[in-house]
C-alpha cells in the first residue's frame, strides 16, 4: 500500500508540474491576444536602414505600470549594438518593439524610416533575421529546421535554388558550431529531429545551435540575437559571436546578452535598468562613466576573467 501511495503521489506531482507549465503557455497566449491588432498596409521595409525609437513606453496587458518608459534610441545603418541589463530590465521587450513584434503604447518606432503602426507585420518581418532565447523546435529534418524560413524555390529555378540552399545551410551550421558527427546526425541534414519517425533527440545546447544556424541562414538586412547562447559555455559563445560579427558586416545588428564580455564586440552598448536606458556608449566609455554597466562588468569579471 505504501508503494502504491508513493507511486500515486509521484504521478500526481508530475501531472501538476505539466499543468503549471501549460498554464504559463496559455497565459502567454492570452497576453498575445490582448496586444493591439496590426492593421498596417503591405509595403517594402528596408530594415537594414536603421531603427529609431522616440519617447517609447510599453505596458503589458493587465499590468499596472509600464515595463519600458520614455525610451529614445537610434540604431544607425550598418551598426551593431548590444543591449545589456539585469533580469527583468526589459531587454527582450525592447527588442520586440524594435523589430515590430510589439507596438508601443506611446511614442513611435520607425524601421527603415517606416512607422511600425503604419505597416503590416509581414512587411516588417521579411527583412529581419531574429534568433530568440525561446526558439521553436520543429519535428522536421535538421535541414528543414535550418531552412524553415526559406523553403520554397522560385518557379523554374528549383535545381539551382537547391544547390545554393545546401551551401548556405552548411555554412550556417558551421558558423553556429553544429557538430555534424554521424553519431549526432546519422542521416546528415536528413536526420529527423524527433524521437518519432526513427529520429534523434537533441540536447538544449544542440537545439540552440540549430536555432542560431537558422538565423545565420536567413541573414537579412537587420539581424537580431536575443540571448540565444544561454545554454552554451562562454568560450563557445565567443566563437559564435565572432562568426556573427563576420556575417553582420555591412548589416544592422542587435545583440541582447547577459554576458558583458560578449557585448564588447558591439559598436555601442545600451544599458537598461528597470525599464529605462541608463547608459549608451562603447565599452571603454561606459567603464569610465562608472555607472551600472561598470558595476555589472566588475562583478562578471570575477567569473570569466574579463579584465
Amino acid at each position: 500500500v505504501g508503494l502504491l501511495l508513493e507511486l500515486m503521489e509521484e504521478i500526481i506531482c508530475m501531472h501538476i508540474g505539466r499543468m503549471m507549465k501549460n498554464l504559463g503557455s496559455v497565459r502567454n497566449f492570452l497576453n498575445f491576444l490582448d496586444l493591439p491588432e496590426r492593421k498596417g498596409r503591405e509595403m517594402v521595409v528596408d530594415a537594414g536602414k536603421g531603427i529609431v525609437l522616440e519617447n517609447v513606453s510599453f505596458r503589458y496587458p493587465g499590468a499596472e505600470t509600464d515595463c519600458l518608459s520614455d525610451i529614445s534610441l537610434e540604431v544607425r545603418p550598418g551598426e551593431t549594438i548590444a543591449i545589456v541589463g539585469e533580469n527583468g530590465a526589459g531587454k527582450t521587450t525592447l527588442v520586440r518593439l524594435m523589430i515590430g513584434l510589439y507596438l508601443p503604447a506611446t511614442g513611435s518606432v520607425r524601421i527603415g524610416g517606416v512607422d511600425t503602426r503604419d505597416v503590416s507585420a509581414a512587411s516588417v518581418y521579411r527583412g529581419i533575421s531574429a534568433v530568440f532565447q525561446r526558439y521553436q523546435k520543429y519535428q522536421m529534418t535538421l535541414g528543414e529546421n535550418i531552412q524553415i524560413s526559406d523553403l520554397q524555390a522560385p518557379a523554374g529555378l528549383e535545381t539551382t535554388f537547391t544547390e545554393i540552399c545546401a551551401e548556405r545551410r552548411e555554412s550556417a551550421a558551421a558558423k553556429a558550431g553544429l557538430d555534424m558527427d554521424e553519431k549526432c546526425f546519422p542521416r546528415g541534414y536528413e536526420t529527423m529531429l524527433s524521437r518519432e519517425f526513427d529520429g534523434v533527440e537533441l540536447s538544449g545546447g544542440q537545439w540552440q545551435r540549430v536555432a542560431i544556424a537558422r538565423g545565420f541562414y536567413r541573414a537579412h538586412g537587420l539581424i537580431v540575437l536575443d540571448e540565444p547562447t544561454a545554454a552554451i559555455d562562454p568560450l563557445e559563445e565567443t566563437k559564435i559571436y565572432r562568426q556573427f560579427m563576420e556575417m553582420a558586416r555591412n548589416k544592422t545588428a542587435v545583440i541582447v546578452t547577459h554576458r558583458l564580455g560578449s557585448a564588447r564586440i558591439a559598436d555601442r552598448i545600451v544599458v537598461l535598468d528597470k525599464g529605462k536606458i541608463t547608459g549608451i556608449g562603447t565599452h571603454d566609455e561606459l567603464i569610465r562613466a562608472g555607472g551600472k554597466y561598470a558595476q555589472m562588468f566588475s562583478a562578471q569579471a570575477k567569473w570569466y576573467d574579463l579584465l
